[in-house]
């Protein structure tokens, strides 16, 4: 049987800043297309020796503020291109691969103002807080910044500023807004909605998906900010 049809030539790479739906929007990518699931996240912790499976708030507290280095970052990164050089189809969650990827990519970014990733961290950690809820957008911005300073320093990259890797641009900050699993929902479905048209038409080519991503930009105008399969 020929199954050259199934290969995929191309891969998909999500980016955004902390809690804005990156690793959610990558598995339910990985699980319904068949994609190989990176994560610059665990490939730092197995490098560190420390188990991949971490409690749900993990990146924000100072346990974690100590892994925030500059060499650290590096073997990272070069592990992911390293990666991606070996395959293709790959579902990368990371934050620099969009301006670092040297094979084909479709590159997206998830845009979440402050606001809305409290809202989201607060329902993902599902009440299991290990420090107080007022700390949150605090401790979020305080991860913002380390991210966007280490990236700078190290290549140059301004994460959330320059935005002209990206192929589409969905704006989830006007569709979280209560802290309740209903909204998250929502708000997860309507995302990727926009998310799952966009990744299937690159890699398949197949017309369907694009209707699909336009039927999506007509239902919910002001998620979507940039697509250039549209332009």
């Amino acid at each position: 049987m020929n199954t050259s049809h199934l290969r995929y030539n191309s891969n998909i790479c999500i980016s955004g800043l902390t809690a804005s739906g990156k690793t959610t929007h990558a598995h339910l990518l990985a699980g319904e297309f068949g994609l190989t699931y990176v994560s610059g996240s665990q490939i730092q912790l197995n490098f560190l020796g420390v188990s991949p499976i971490q409690k749900k708030d993990f990146w924000i507290t100072l346990e974690a503020k100590k892994l925030w280095d500059g060499d650290q970052f590096r073997k990272i990164d070069a592990e992911l291109l390293r990666i991606e050089s070996t395959m293709q189809g790959c579902i990368f969650d990371t934050s620099t691969m969009p301006w670092r990827h040297m094979d084909s990519a479709f590159c997206i970014w998830l845009e979440s103002d402050l606001t809305s990733r409290v809202v989201k961290s607060l329902i993902s950690h599902r009440g299991r807080n290990h420090f107080p809820l007022e700390e949150y957008p605090a401790r979020i911005s305080e991860k913002d910044q380390a991210t966007i300073s280490l990236y700078r320093s190290l290549y140059g990259i301004e994460i959330g500023g320059d935005l002209s890797p990206f192929d589409m641009i969905v704006d989830i900050s006007p569709i979280i807004t209560d802290a309740t699993l209903e909204a998250s929902l929502q708000s997860i479905n309507v995302a990727h909605r926009f998310i799952r048209a966009a990744s299937a038409y690159h890699l398949t080519g197949k017309q369907l998906f694009l209707e699909e991503l336009r039927i999506a930009q007509t239902d919910h105008p002001a998620v979507l900010k940039r697509c250039t399969l549209l332009d």
